[in-house]
């Protein structure tokens, strides 16, 4: 071999060598973070049951997943149609972008999508110092409202998700959060859209935007969520998808394979679960006539529950009156709630209402002495079923 050729081999071995350790770096930056540990979790979005989890409160780095809360409290504090001038605080945000220039007018519908479909930092900074008046107001309103929730393994310190000492969640939290938001219809329509061109006049500048999510597109019934990734915290995923009536999420957190593991959670809980109808809000619950009044309650919500299919599970049911009635009680006022078991554990409670107003003195002694519990077993065809048709009726006491 020449001396030439010894050259030219030794060259392309280097070159080999540099392209396989480019290769390496590439595949850990992208596929690990700085934090151990990874979890996950699936629930159902109405009842909020856990259908399958691993690690579901350790407390973990979820960047960019960050946004569902940011759109949360944006979606309960902010008018959708108002519109904004963007402060230079959020102009050039390192990370995901929606390319915001300082002084351009644009509204909060279109931060939004931005910010859900292109995962904007910069629209997530924007909307914090426009919602809150500064993004140290805005994220004391984020985790006001993981309080609210009753979470305790969530911490914020910026809207957008960006690494930072201190801001954590957990599985079992970001599914609540989510679960809570799926309650807002125009959430569901912003991070269930393949797209979004914003149209409105009074903005600066037209915004196009093409949704990040993958589940969109591979997954039969999705609609959500929000796609995440910093380096340290590895790939997170918040994903979503309806199906006969039942609303399952899916979180992982530092998953490498996030979108396998969401589509294989969420196809998990449509194989082996369905939701029934415990009771409905538009069918009275109970109905009696005492002291020349009529007394007719209902439950404040639908009461569903998701069951193993083919399951012999019972739900067992018991109604609690307040501990304390005023003299009279107003049309649409809660007297109570009902309680659900499933094999003597509380799963979940519903609150219970009055149709009618009640000024009667006997009529507030009756519904105060109102007693029912009963066995729920009934729900073949997923049938809508109130506990008092299913069950005996409970009965209000004579005076």
């Amino acid at each position: 071999m020449t001396k030439s050729n010894k050259l030219l081999s030794i060259s392309m071995v280097f070159i080999i060598i540099l392209l396989f350790s480019a290769a390496i770096w590439l595949y850990c930056a992208y596929s690990t973070s700085a934090q151990t540990g990874s979890s996950y979790i699936l629930i159902e979005a109405s009842s909020g049951r856990i259908l399958r989890s691993d690690n579901k409160d350790m407390r973990l780095e979820e960047a960019s997943t960050t946004k569902v809360m940011t759109a949360l409290v944006t979606l309960e504090n902010a008018d959708l149609d108002r519109i904004v001038t963007v402060p230079d605080e959020a102009v050039g945000i390192e990370g995901s972008s929606i390319y915001l220039k300082y002084d351009e007018k644009i509204s909060v519908r279109t931060l939004l999508y931005g910010l859900m479909l292109r995962s904007g930092n910069d629209a997530a900074q924007c909307l914090a110092v426009t919602v809150g008046g500064s993004e140290e107001k805005f994220v004391e309103m984020m985790n006001d409202k993981a309080a609210e929730l009753g979470l305790e393994n969530t911490h914020f310190v910026n809207a957008h998700g960006l690494h930072a000492e201190g801001h954590y969640t957990s599985a079992y939290d970001l599914a609540m959060i989510t679960r809570e938001a799926f309650l807002n219809d125009e959430f569901v329509k912003i991070v269930s859209s393949k797209s979004y061109k914003s149209g409105d006049p009074s903005e600066s500048e037209a915004h196009v935007f093409y949704n990040k999510n993958k589940l969109l597109t591979t997954f039969d019934g999705a609609n959500g969520v929000k796609t995440g990734y910093t380096t340290s915290s590895g790939k997170c995923f918040v994903g979503a998808a309806r199906r006969d009536g039942m609303q399952l999420i899916s979180v992982a957190l530092n998953r490498g394979d996030m979108w396998e593991i969401s589509k294989s959670l969420l196809q998990y809980g449509f194989d082996n679960y369905e939701v029934v109808r415990l009771a409905r809000s538009d069918e009275p619950y109970a109905l009696f006539e005492t002291g020349g009044e009529t007394v007719e309650l209902r439950l404040a919500e639908n009461a569903s529950y998701p069951v193993a299919k083919g399951s012999e599970t019972e739900i067992e049911y018991r109604f609690e009156p307040l501990e304390e009635y005023p003299d009279g009680i107003a049309a649409g006022e809660t007297v109570g709630n009902i309680l659900f078991f499933e094999n003597k554990r509380l799963i979940f409670t519903e609150k219970v209402v009055t149709v009618n107003t009640i000024k009667n003195k006997r009529a507030i002694d009756s519904l105060r002495g109102f007693t029912d519990e009963g066995v729920i077993s009934d729900w073949k065809g997923l049938t809508n079923i109130s506990p008092l048709a299913a069950s005996r009726r409970g009965e209000a006491p004579t005076s």
